[in-house]
Order: structure tokens, then C-alpha cells, then sequence
């Protein structure tokens, strides 16, 4: 009933937010006469902040640029590979990329935010690399007549999509994909397949949240799985095709990632104010296209979302070794061949330090010349996949490791 309710609500908001649309259009224009006056900033800031506080924000789009090569502009391709219920196979290439360059799995989490919430994360790598994203649908979209979708199905997904690219690819998940993405290495190793991959990457996952425990952490352990469905499982209302649908509901994600760091957002919010008034054009286009993202959210399966929190975060199913797919328990001991590297931010306080790294120590049959860990300093969750700090410190690292172990 909270998931109609808020959807009625946000509905209701529609002739309001296109209202103050039309007069931030009006009042912006060049022709009116106080548009570039401070006292017509001040009118924009007003209208732009209260819009964007209600307004939904939609799915935004890749729309990669074209790589720039040594002075030489290569346009980016797009395109759909695979198409499942639940998750698309993009597939991004460079024009004249070498027909022998790495072929890599980046997989976004699953957690609330699209896939183009790593959009700069991904452009990092596209000079060099065949880049694959596994971009997650809105639960809220797919017709119950879809069946289930849970932690094995995502599973399933990540080893069809590998089976998909074939032989010698490489692997990179983000932070709450680092889980499922290890438990389809296991599989695949263990049953010897021939396209597992030659490394794994994993940026800030939960491997295991028993180490170095953090207040995110000590507060999941408060909960029940009980408590949990009740609070946070809803039913997609009936004017969406998943219509019946039991789903995580995206805006329900997005309040729990935003109370997490309240002042931060005011500030950031209270600043874009004064930026609009100031005429701090290039700032507030920054905070404009952060936001535009950041709040751009979609509805997780009920399944996945519970067999996720009781597999990961309430019962850590990976480092107790007693994970299962398809019947069978996998372990990180049958990992053998394929390179891993670990990554974390120092100043992550959602997966703290340790809590990736320790999948290098649960492949205890993987060669320590196949394994490597990186933290990169002055950087939280956000800031270990996207900055400055990414571009200069973390991508590097993950891009020496795939050529070094690429055949």
C-alpha cells in the first residue's frame, strides 16, 4: 500500500513540477529582460531547487563520447547483445580497436542505481578493452509471466553472459556485485569452463562484513530477515507492466544511500543554490549531472533483494563456505587460475577496509603471484569508481592487471 500511496503522490506532483518548468523556462530566457541579473539567478535558484526536490528523475543514458587517441577522435558504439527479463549486454567498442584486444565484463550492482551510475567508471577503459556492462532492468517494468528473479538467477546471468563473450575475457565487478560475480568464478572454475575468466576485478564489495565491522555493518546485523521484508517489500502498483511484482522499491533504496550522508547532500544542495545565484555556471552543471544520476533509481526484485541480504549481509553464505548454486556448495578454494585483484577506499564507510580484500584470502589454492590488492587513499565508497582520484590511481591498476594476465 506505501508504494501506491507515494506513487499517487509523486503522480499528483506532475502538473506542479511542469508548472515551475515552464516559468524557470520563461524567467531564463534571453529575452527576459532580468535573466543574467543577479535578482533573476536568485529567481532560477529558487524555482531550479524546488523542482529538482520534487521531480522524478528518469534512467539516463551512456552517450559515451567519442575516445580521444593521441589527438585522434574514435567514436563509441553501442549495442544490445543479449537481452534477458531482467538485464541487457551492452557492448561498447571504439572504432579501430584491434580485433585481439580484451574482452571485459564490467558488472554494476545491483543496488538501487542504474548501470550509468558507473558511466565514467566504464569510459576509463574503453581506449583499451571490448567493454561489456550488464545493464539491470527496472523490476518494476518486467511482467510477473517472467517468473523469478533471485541471487542464483544473477548468478546464472554473469556465466551466460561470460559463456557469451568466450574464452580469455576478464571480469570487473562493482561493490555489491563482487559477491555473485566470485560465486560464478567458483562455478565456473570448479566445473573447469573453458570461458571462466583469466583475472577478476572487485571494487569495494562485500565479501566478508565480518572483518573490520563499520556502522553500516553493526547496524545490518541488528536486523531480522522478518523485520526486513516487512519494512522494505512493496507491490509494483498496477499501472506498471510488472504490475503485482514484489520489489525493493527503488525511492525506498534511495532514501537509506542519502541518510547515510544527509548534511553532505544539504550542503552540496545549499551550495548548487548559491552557485545558480553566483553564476557559477560550470559548478552547477557539475551538481546538475551528479544528481541527475544519483537520483535516478529502479525497483529491485523481492528475491533477489532478500536472498542477497540473508546470503551476504545477514549470513555471510561466501566465507563461511556454505554459498550454493544450482544445489551444489561453491568455494573460492576451487579458484586456481584466474588473477584477482582487490580494491577499497580508504575512507569507504560502507565496505571497509578489508571486507574486499578478503576473497584473496578465501582462494587459498590461487597463487599468490595471482593475487593483488590496492587501496587507494583519501577516497570513499563513491570516490574509489568515479574522480580524479579514479582516473589517476585506480584505473591504471585495474588496466596493468587485465594486460599482464591476458593471453
Amino acid at each position: 500500500m506505501q508504494y501506491q500511496l507515494f506513487d499517487l503522490y509523486r503522480q499528483s506532483l506532475t502538473p506542479l513540477t511542469a508548472t515551475l518548468d515552464l516559468v524557470h523556462d520563461l524567467v531564463t530566457d534571453d529575452k527576459y529582460p532580468l535573466a543574467k541579473t543577479r535578482y533573476g539567478r536568485l529567481r532560477k535558484a529558487v524555482l531550479e531547487s524546488t523542482t529538482r526536490i520534487l521531480k522524478h528523475y528518469p534512467k539516463q543514458g551512456f552517450e559515451y563520447e567519442p575516445v580521444i587517441i593521441d589527438d585522434e577522435e574514435y567514436p563509441v558504439s553501442e549495442t544490445v547483445v543479449v537481452e534477458k527479463p531482467f538485464c541487457n549486454l551492452l557492448r561498447f567498442r571504439r572504432e579501430d580497436l584491434p580485433e585481439d584486444a580484451p574482452k571485459l565484463l564490467c558488472v554494476a550492482a545491483l543496488s538501487g542505481h542504474h548501470a550509468t551510475l558507473a558511466r565514467e567508471t566504464f569510459r576509463e577503459l574503453l581506449p583499451d578493452y571490448e567493454v561489456y556492462v550488464t545493464d539491470w532492468l527496472d523490476a518494476r517494468d518486467v511482467p510477473l509471466s517472467e517468473g523469478k528473479f533471485g541471487y542464483e538467477e544473477y548468478v546464472g546471468y554473469l556465466v551466460d553472459f561470460m559463456n557469451h563473450m568466450g574464452p580469455n575475457n576478464h571480469v570487473f565487478a562493482i561493490c555489491q556485485a563482487a559477491v555473485p560475480a566470485i560465486t560464478a568464478v567458483c562455478h565456473m572454475s570448479k566445473e573447469q569452463d573453458v570461458c571462466r575468466p583469466k583475472t577478476l576485478t572487485m571494487m569495494a564489495g562485500p565479501i566478508d562484513i565480518r572483518v573490520n565491522p563499520n556502522a553500516f555493518t553493526k547496524q545490518i546485523y541488528k536486523l531480522s530477515a522478518k523485520a526486513l521484508e516487512r519494512i522494505a517489500i512493496h507491490k509494483v502498483p498496477r499501472r506498471y507492466e510488472g504490475a503485482g511484482r514484489s520489489v525493493y522499491p527503488g525511492n525506498m533504496q534511495l532514501g537509506g544511500f542519502m541518510s547515510m550522508n544527509m548534511k553532505s547532500h544539504m550542503e552540496k544542495h545549499i551550495q548548487f543554490f548559491k552557485d545558480i545565484v553566483q553564476g557559477n555556471a560550470d559548478d552547477a552543471d557539475k551538481h546538475r549531472d551528479f544528481y541527475d544520476e544519483y537520483m535516478a533509481v529502479l525497483d529491485m526484485d523481492a528475491d533477489f533483494y532478500m536472498e542477497t541480504m540473508d546470503r551476504i549481509f545477514l549470513d555471510q553464505h561466501l566465507p563461511k563456505g556454505i554459498m550454493q548454486y544450482q544445489g551444489k556448495t561453491v568455494s573460492c578454494s576451487d579458484i586456481t587460475d584466474v588473477a584477482i585483484l582487490t580494491l577499497e577506499g580508504e575512507q569507504d564507510d560502507m565496505i571497509s577496509l578489508g571486507q574486499t580484500e578478503a576473497a584473496l584470502h578465501l582462494c587459498d589454492k590461487l597463487p599468490r603471484k595471482l593475487k593483488k590488492h590496492y587501496v587507494q587513499k583519501g577516497v570513499g565508497h563513491y570516490g574509489i569508481f568515479n574522480g580524479s582520484k579514479y582516473r589517476k590511481g585506480v584505473a591504471p591498476k585495474i588496466k596493468s592487471w587485465i594486460n599482464k594476465h591476458h593471453e
